[in-house]
């Protein structure tokens, strides 16, 4: 699981990205890595269209999309699994073998 920062926090930091103070300066006074800044300062880049890629309003929906395929998936397997089940024959009995006999 990754680490959120605030997003007011990570708005301010690529404000003075863009507006052109040093990554490692800026890394150095926030005390995170520079790795990190260089991440969102791409991703600003790409979101005020200096640059080409997915803008990051554009990736939560496609999250949201490979979620929802997950649990879809996941269902279905059930689903295939209870028909299964049924489609042997008879369906067992809810009390199963505990009768001697019946009548």
């Amino acid at each position: 699981m990754s680490f959120q920062y605030e997003p007011a926090f990570r708005r301010d930091v690529c404000e003075r990205l863009l507006a052109g103070e040093p990554v490692g300066r800026l890394a150095k006074e926030l005390s995170k890595s520079e790795s990190t800044l260089f991440r969102w300062k791409r991703q600003a880049l790409i979101d005020v269209g200096r640059m080409l890629g997915p803008k990051s309003f554009e990736a939560d929906p496609l999250a949201q999309a490979r979620r929802t395929i997950k649990e879809l998936e996941a269902e279905l397997k059930l689903v295939k699994a209870a028909s299964a089940l049924f489609d042997e024959g008879e369906p067992p009995s809810p009390k199963g073998s505990s009768r001697l006999f019946e009548g």
